[in-house]
Order: C-alpha cells, then sequence, then structure tokens
C-alpha cells in the first residue's frame, strides 16, 4: 500500500510550508533528524488555519512529546493559554527543557504523567465550571486506542462552540490495509480507531469531518441547537 507520507505529495507541500518563525523551523528540523515524533507540515498548515479562523484562548493537548505543537499554539497565538498532558519521562524531560528555554513556556501549562488520571482531574474542576474557564480548542494526539476516552473527557471541560482535533486517525494507513508485523503489532490501536472513528460519525450532536493529508485527522464540532 503506497502511503502519503512515502511519496513526493509529502516533499512538495513541506517545500511549501512557511514556519511561525525560525526558532520554530529549527526545532522542527532538530526533531526530523532525531526522529522525534512531531506533526506533519500538512498538519501545522490545516491547525494553523483553524486557530486563526476560531482564535482559541484556552487550548489542550494531550500528548505532548518534545513540546513542538504546543509551542507552535502558543506562537500562533501570543494571547493564549495551552495546557499539555504527557506521560512518558523521557519526551517529559525534553519538552520541559524546551518550554524553559522559551518565554512561550511561560504560558504553557505541563502537566506530566497519565492522561487519563490527569483529564479525570480537570473534569473534576471544570465540568461546571464557567465557559471562560473551560477549553475552546483540544488537540488529541496521544494513545491512539483510548482517543475515545480522552474525547469523551475533552468534551465534558470544552465550551459548546470548541473545536476538537484528532491525528493520526489514519494509523500509518493500517486503518485501511492492516497487513505486516508491524501492522500486527498495532491491531489493538487499529480496532479501537475503528470503533472511534464509528462512534463519532454516528453522533447527531457532532459536525465530523475526516481528512486523508499527512496521517489522517478528524476534526470535530458540537452541533448547537440555536
Amino acid at each position: 500500500m503506497k502511503y502519503v507520507r512515502d511519496i513526493p505529495f509529502k516533499k512538495f507541500v513541506d517545500s511549501h510550508h512557511r514556519a511561525v518563525d525560525e526558532d520554530l523551523a529549527e526545532l522542527r528540523r532538530s526533531n526530523e533528524e532525531e526522529s522525534v515524533p512531531l506533526i506533519f507540515t500538512e498538519t501545522e498548515e490545516i491547525l494553523g488555519l483553524l486557530l486563526g479562523l476560531t482564535h482559541p484562548s484556552r487550548i489542550l493537548e494531550i500528548g505532548t512529546a518534545h513540546g513542538y505543537s504546543s509551542l507552535f499554539f502558543a506562537k500562533k497565538l501570543p494571547e493564549a493559554h495551552i495546557t499539555t498532558i504527557e506521560r512518558n519521562p523521557v519526551m517529559v524531560e525534553a519538552a520541559r527543557a524546551e518550554f524553559a528555554s522559551r518565554k512561550e513556556g511561560e504560558r504553557i501549562d505541563f502537566r506530566t504523567g497519565d492522561a487519563s488520571e490527569i483529564l479525570d482531574e480537570l473534569v473534576c474542576r471544570l465540568a461546571d465550571a464557567d465557559d471562560s474557564e473551560k477549553f475552546d480548542f483540544v488537540f488529541i494526539d496521544a494513545a491512539k486506542s483510548h482517543y475515545r476516552e480522552f474525547f469523551e473527557a475533552a468534551e465534558r471541560i470544552c465550551t459548546k462552540d470548541a473545536i476538537i482535533v484528532c491525528d493520526n486517525i489514519l494509523l500509518n494507513g493500517w486503518i485501511l490495509e492492516a497487513e505486516g508485523s508491524a501492522a500486527r503489532r498495532h491491531r489493538t490501536s487499529i480496532k479501537y480507531m475503528k470503533k472511534f472513528l464509528d462512534y463519532i460519525s454516528d453522533r447527531d450532536d457532532l459536525e465530523v469531518s475526516i481528512l486523508t493529508g499527512a496521517d489522517g485527522l478528524a476534526i470535530i464540532r458540537f452541533i448547537n441547537e440555536k
């Protein structure tokens, strides 16, 4: 199966990518050289467009890695506050160093530990809070078999006009064609991702756009009665 990240289209998109600033461009280069997980340039372009249209003030990110996307959010929206969650100790150490070395890190609330537990804490604190305290943009990019759990927690602490974006929904193309040893190792994630996509698509109170660019995105908003 020929996948988008392995064909010339990705290089073409990358060649037209314009970073928010040179600092972020250098961070992308170093992360790619070190094979650190980070969002594709195409994903960054889509996120940037959404941020420019919606201007969220409170962003929740589930899955920090080395902090690239958190810093992208902070640089793109200089007035926004970002909360990001990561449990991997290696990732935590790297992201903490990246945040500490930049002024944008002052607006990043870095929560470390199990995402489910941290989300439960946020739900307890924010479920009945005023909209000014809730999140108006959520980016989910963590354990793929837990996307439904993350989504259901996130929607309890979001404003009614929030946008929720889920990354990597194609799982390297395995969501369509799960062949080979690598796909077999990720069969649990594949199974639960398919269930999650069916779940959000079947809900009448959600508007869902499934995009195939990069490694796939689900862009979700709530349908609110007027």
